[in-house]
């Protein structure tokens, strides 16, 4: 009997976790910030893909949302996390949010496989988080209304669906920047120009133009465009970069090497820097403001999927009142000829 109430209770929890994101995607939001995704974790089977906060423009409710990828080797059947709290000038937190990403809370919400966003019914019959899948699109984790100075994420730990569970422990600073990836252009100037002149991957750079210096973990490693690869791919899955070139020429003592070489002994070079933005502050917010862009076309695409979802909903049961009195009619008819009753209504004999 205890295990008929269990599998119950857990049927109602992820039947009210399913109506309360249906919900939110439904509430008027907008983007307020893009938050910093951060570097690859030396040891993680997920990692942060990206993060924003977002509002209610009724209510000035606040969300965050944030969007992880699967980078382990087997599949997850849930990410633990916990938002953590800060009052200024505090290093404890003084408010702690629990939070658990799986399919049995209804809470993985938009989920994408191999660059397809995977369809509602496959997401609604595979519990387990395949690995490179993203996930978390369209949950909000609600923001307290009181005032806080300081936001952190621990991923907790995850379970796996072989069975097992793996504790985590790892901060994720959605705000500080010194934590990042080092970014391409807070780097010096000739520095840059040393990786004009050995950069070997002149056409992704058009569309996928160096964002970081690259990094690597037991895990994933983070490609120069900003891709968080799983640590088995050998190119970028977004800009097909070399990941082994990346970890061996874009660090900063390799690029400073490169640059010393240039150098004459007995004296030094001047580089052209017209090619390099004049304000890297405003090449940044540009970059941000294009991604807050993205965040919100994605809500909005989600926000209409939902009205269309609760559109065909309605409209279930005037369709089968139709398909009754359909029946219903075909077999009126059917008894009236059968009895000859029709032939005598038409003036038959």
């Amino acid at each position: 009997m205890n295990g008929i109430y269990g599998v119950q209770e857990k049927t109602e929890t992820r039947r009210r976790a399913e109506k309360r994101l249906r919900r939110d995607r439904l509430r008027p939001l907008r983007v307020v910030e893009a938050l910093e995704s951060g570097g690859v974790f030396a040891k993680s089977p997920v990692e942060v893909k990206e993060g924003y906060v977002v509002s209610d423009r009724d209510t000035g409710e606040l969300f965050v949302m944030l969007v992880f990828r699967c980078v382990a080797e087997k599949p997850l059947l849930s990410l633990d996390v916990r938002l953590l709290l800060f009052d200024e000038g505090m290093q404890t937190p003084y408010e702690k949010v629990a939070r658990r990403y799986s399919w049995e809370t209804a809470t993985l919400g938009e989920r994408v496989l191999h660059g397809q966003v995977r369809r509602e019914r496959d997401s609604r019959r595979s519990p387990e988080i395949e690995p490179g899948e993203e996930f978390g699109q369209g949950v909000f984790l609600p923001l307290p209304e009181n005032y806080f100075h300081r936001m952190q994420v621990e991923l907790v730990g995850v379970t796996y669906s072989i069975g097992g569970y793996e504790p985590l422990g790892l901060l994720y600073d959605p705000f500080d920047r010194r934590r990042a990836a080092k970014r391409f252009d807070d780097i010096d100037l000739s520095l840059r120009s040393s990786y004009r002149s050995l950069n070997i991957f002149e056409r992704a750079e058009e569309e996928h133009p160096i964002r970081v210096l690259p990094q690597a973990g037991e895990n994933a490693w983070l490609c120069c465009c900003g891709r968080k690869n799983p640590a088995s791919a050998e190119l970028c899955e977004s800009c097909g970069r070399d990941k082994a070139w990346q970890l061996e020429n874009l660090s900063e003592q390799h690029l400073r090497e490169v640059e010393q070489e240039k150098t004459p002994a007995n004296g030094r070079i001047l580089h052209d820097t017209s090619a390099y933005p004049q304000n890297r502050h405003l090449e940044n917010d540009r970059e941000k403001a294009e991604k807050v862009r993205q965040c919100d076309e994605a809500l909005q695409r989600l926000a209409a999927q939902e009205r269309v979802r609760q559109h065909r909903n309605r409209m279930i049961i005037p369709k089968l009142g139709l398909l009754v009195l359909l029946v219903f009619l075909i077999w009126f008819l059917y008894q009236l000829i059968s009895s000859g009753h029709l032939m005598g209504i038409f003036g038959g004999e």
